[in-house]
């Protein structure tokens, strides 16, 4: 599937072409944008203090994806940019684009196998980051993605018994591994992927329910560009096989650990998703709806930018979790992504923003959130908590005031 290259492209898809809204609020004055956000950071502080003094701490609940930006030039440098500021939780990607992702370079992983990667100098001194307790890894296999071009695992005729074997063999190679190499330490891996949605859809999914000339565009080009697949609806079933052989892997794994004398869990599975409503009102087939009703999981996750980018942040995501809940039957729910771009809402809007969804996330009892993204991608593409310069945010002093709320030690959340 080529055209689902780009949605490794992290970069290329951080702003519209994400899963969210086109609503975004007005401006304000240049002057004020810059005058107000250090007073907001300090007034929402001393707000969580009062609401928030007999809660757990917001570290084990509130953690940060690092995926590539302008600045950093590895995966363990944004990893320790997070213990830096108080975070617990981590999210990585881990795939054959490893070296362009984290600014190392050109080229494709040669050889890339997951339980390779893992080792790897540089990502081994990230998950080895003691401070970190549960990483979340937005995971490609080797097989499905070793040319860093075609995400072969959406092509159900790809699901050979001897594929099928090799798909999970290497899920069950990487959690024996995770298993062995941590099996004294309170950490916690849970393998994820992105947007399944927009991999289905073009690398858009709300533009494909929304936009009838997005959608045409991409109809019109799909069995060239998928490898084949006729239509999103063979995708849908190729994203099954794959959902299944990574479960499978993990289990697998799991018990291997335990037949060496490594007991209880360490590796978990959370399909992501990003479309709750759009797909679904439109009369099309949604990962929500249509795929994780058909595997195992331990956690579904939910990039949620449908629901956040809403006039009201708040009652749209409290209803959405809601929903999510009813379909996948499980309150073990993460938000894979949360976020907004300073140059779209200003920098005082995103602190406030950022906040209201945080707390309604932790109020109704998610597992984990995960803000996108510790580095800005560009100068447009601005969610960072760190600038392209690598210099902290305001959003950076909001989060470095709202972790210290707590600083009891806490272990991970567990599925409910």
């Amino acid at each position: 599937m080529i055209v689902q290259n780009v949605a490794l492209q992290r970069g290329l898809l951080a702003g519209e072409s994400k899963c969210r809204s086109t609503l975004a609020r007005p401006a304000l004055r240049v002057a004020e944008e810059h005058r107000r956000p250090l007073l907001v950071v300090l007034t929402l502080f001393a707000s969580a203090v009062i609401a928030n003094a007999a809660e757990p701490p917001l570290a084990r609940t509130v953690g940060f994806y690092h995926w590539g930006g302008q600045y950093p030039t590895s995966v363990s440098q944004g990893v320790e940019q997070i213990a830096a500021l108080g975070g617990k939780l981590a999210r990585i990607t881990l795939s054959p684009r490893y070296y362009v992702d984290y600014n190392l370079g050109g080229g494709c992983y040669p050889n890339f196998s997951l339980s390779a990667i893992v080792q790897e100098p540089d990502v081994k001194k990230a998950l080895d980051n003691e401070q970190i307790e549960v990483f979340m890894l937005t995971a490609y296999d080797g097989l499905t993605f070793g040319d860093c071009i075609r995400h072969r695992h959406l092509e159900p005729a790809f699901y050979t018994p001897s594929n099928i074997a090799a798909i999970v063999k290497e899920y069950s190679d990487l959690t024996l591994y995770l298993y062995e190499t941590y099996r004294h330490t309170h950490k916690r891996f849970i393998v994820s992927n992105w947007e399944s949605d927009n991999e289905v859809y073009c690398g858009a999914a709300y533009a494909y329910a929304m936009d009838p000339a997005f959608r045409v565009a991409c109809n019109a080009r799909y069995q060239s560009a998928y490898e084949g697949n006729r239509s999103p609806d063979d995708s849908i079933r190729g994203l099954i096989l794959w959902f299944q052989s990574r479960q499978q892997g993990i289990e697998e794994g799991r018990n291997r650990a335990l037949n060496r004398g490594i007991g209880g869990k360490r590796v978990y599975l959370a399909p992501e998703f990003c479309v709750v409503r759009a797909l679904r009102d439109a009369g099309f087939k949604s990962v929500l709806y249509d795929v994780l009703p058909f595997v195992i999981f331990d956690y579904v996750s939910y990039s949620s930018y449908e629901s956040i980018n809403q006039a009201e942040p708040e009652k749209a995501l409290l209803a959405d979790l809601n929903t999510i809940q009813d379909v996948v039957g499980s309150s073990a729910i993460i938000l894979g992504e949360v976020g907004f771009a300073r140059s779209a809402w200003t920098t005082e809007g995103a602190v406030v923003r950022t906040d209201r969804v945080i707390n309604a996330a932790v109020s109704w009892g998610v597992s984990y959130v995960f803000q996108w993204n510790m580095y800005d991608q560009n100068a447009m593409d601005d969610f960072g908590i760190c600038d392209v310069a690598g210099q902290p945010t305001a959003l950076a002093e909001y989060y470095k005031q709202r972790l210290k709320v707590t600083n009891a030690t806490a272990y991970p959340v567990v599925p409910k």
